[in-house]
């Protein structure tokens, strides 16, 4: 596999290649989940998406610092409704799409040519769906297969775009920045990664990875 011309011209040899996974390896439906929301007397989202640094409900759960019970009696308490645990996270788990085909193939091959990572934002209800999600569509545990190593925030108690979640990596991993790239969709971690020294792609939609990589 190689990279596409047109999206990457690094002139460092790429050794490691890190991955978002929410907007970069599977697509997020914002729309989706504020609708789920707001059909549970929620309207959690009309101000704000979960990757805002000020919200003071999901920032809390993605970085463990709340429990999953705890972030759904939180949402409960802003409802009229009765809600359960599985209405709760139904709606909130409507904002992760399918992981294509297309995509399973190319983290498939990269896995092949490259060190891989997973650095990611994410919390403890997402990440089980999700993996379960996967075991119904490919018959796999997850993704984790295809990388040496997963690091999300909710486990490690940090999140991008802030520096030091960059350096635990590169430290826990072994990784010179140079001979590292890293993808992702939101342009403060680019931002980050960029001023510690990180190759990287800003994926912002309509490109995805396949606009990256040719297998």
């Amino acid at each position: 596999m190689k990279f596409a011309d047109a999206i990457y011209n690094g002139k460092t040899e790429i050794k490691n290649i890190i991955f978002d996974w929410g907007g970069v390896i599977t697509d997020l439906h914002f729309d989706a989940t504020k609708k789920a929301f707001h059909d549970l007397g929620l309207s959690v989202f009309d101000e704000s998406v979960p990757h805002d640094p000020n919200h003071d409900l999901f920032i809390p759960l993605e970085t463990g610092k709340i429990s999953p019970q705890e972030f759904r009696n939180r949402l409960r308490s802003l409802s009229t409704q009765q809600l359960s645990d599985a209405d709760i996270d139904q709606a909130w788990c409507a904002l992760l799409a399918d992981l294509p085909a297309e995509r399973w193939r190319i983290l498939e091959a990269v896995s092949k040519n490259f060190r891989a990572f997973i650095l990611s934002n994410t919390n403890a209800i997402h990440q089980p769906y999700y993996y379960n999600r996967l075991r119904q569509l490919y018959g796999t545990n997850g993704y984790e297969h295809f990388f040496e190593k997963t690091y999300f925030s909710h486990e490690l108690g940090m999140r991008k775009p802030d520096a030091e979640i960059f350096q635990f990596v590169l430290e826990d991993a072994g990784l010179k920045p140079e001979e590292t790239l890293f993808i992702d969709d939101f342009i403060e971690n680019i931002e980050t990664a960029q001023k510690l020294g990180f190759q990287t792609i800003h994926l912002k939609a309509p490109l995805t990875l396949a606009d990256v990589f040719v297998i």
